[in-house]
């Protein structure tokens, strides 16, 4: 069914995840319940024969899923497992992570997907109007001589004066998608931490992937050491990797995790943030404390998401009427002086 884990969506992690605890809690040993899993099309055949034939050879079962590309964070809850001896808890792990992965990513899309299709829309109506209304418009009234008012002539020559600059804005546009695709994430990671609005919608986003990963990985045995490494490694921003690096160098120094996310990284992060790691550290419950926070951070953004989408619904259709009303004032309002004269 699939053939790279790397493909894989969250929700088919958390099925994977999840079917597999619960064949290994039912007591049948891991080679058969993958067998099952295959039989379940769960995972694919070629993917699965060679996962079985790792262990087989005589492999951990977490080297055998780092030799089919399986994403570090998955392989590092399986190890961590693997030392306590219970497969099924590490893979429990996995389903809660990509769970809540999964379930964050839909709140998302359904809160952004409205305004997106109504933005859509007005782009559409607005092309459409240039591309084909206006031109056949002006044709019209030159040929029969028609004197336009300023409200028309300004928005022939508004109009006119976009379509010579579509193309330079959209040269631009693909040059900024290819910059940001490549090297310069770098310096876009900067510019969205300091862009006003932007920047507290970011940082949101940066403390719950800190706090999600990082607290999933020491409740599931993981050293807090090990842990930071894995989330440089997995970091899809270089610049965070290495304020994850320096954070981890100052807790090998004998700093805690507070004191050294205050030193390095507090403006990346929500200012609670080191707030509660101090108080999981003091209280010996960092995992804990992190994911109830991840939670809580978690609701608050899905909140702020639906406030600031509602708050755009409105604003989008207003300007939707606002256009076409100039928009059909101005090329009708020619055409009705010249009924008015007849």
């Amino acid at each position: 069914m699939w053939k790279r884990w790397d493909r894989w969506k969250a929700d088919q992690l958390v099925v994977f995840s999840s079917q597999l605890a619960n064949l290994l809690t039912s007591g049948i040993p891991l080679i058969p319940s993958l067998n099952i899993l295959i039989e379940q099309e769960v995972i694919s055949y070629p993917f699965g024969k060679r996962i079985i034939h790792h262990l087989e050879e005589g492999q951990s079962f977490s080297n055998a899923l780092m030799q089919e590309q399986i994403p570090s964070l998955f392989v590092s809850f399986i190890r961590a497992a693997e030392e306590h001896g219970d497969y099924p808890f590490g893979l429990k792990q996995c389903q809660s992570y990509y769970q809540s992965r999964a379930k964050f990513s839909r709140e998302i899309k359904k809160a952004t997907t409205y305004p997106a299709i109504v933005l859509l829309l007005v782009m559409g109506a607005f092309l459409f109007l240039m591309v084909f209304v206006l031109p056949r418009f002006h044709e019209l009234y030159q040929t029969m001589g028609i004197q336009m008012p300023v409200m028309t002539e300004w928005m022939l020559h508004s109009f006119e004066l976009i379509r010579i600059c579509m193309g330079v804005v959209f040269t631009f546009l693909l040059i900024a998608y290819l910059w940001i695709r490549t090297s310069k994430k770098q310096q876009w990671f900067l510019i969205l931490l300091h862009l006003p609005f932007v920047n507290r919608f970011f940082r949101f986003r940066i403390t719950h992937y800190v706090a999600i990963q990082l607290g999933a990985l020491l409740q599931a045995g993981v050293p807090l050491l090990t842990a930071l490494e894995l989330i440089e490694s997995l970091s899809p921003w270089s610049q965070l990797s290495k304020q994850i690096r320096a954070i981890k160098d100052q807790v090998t120094q004998g700093y805690s995790l507070c004191e050294s996310i205050e030193n390095i990284c507090h403006s990346y992060f929500l200012p609670t943030f080191s707030k509660m790691v101090a108080l999981g550290e003091s209280s010996g419950r960092l995992d804990e404390s992190l994911l109830n926070f991840a939670n809580g951070v978690e609701m608050i953004f899905k909140e702020r998401m639906e406030q600031f989408t509602r708050s755009l619904e409105p604003i989008l259709i207003l300007i939707i009427g606002v256009f076409i009303s100039i928009t059909v004032i101005s090329l009708f309002m020619p055409m009705l002086q010249v009924v008015k004269g007849l």
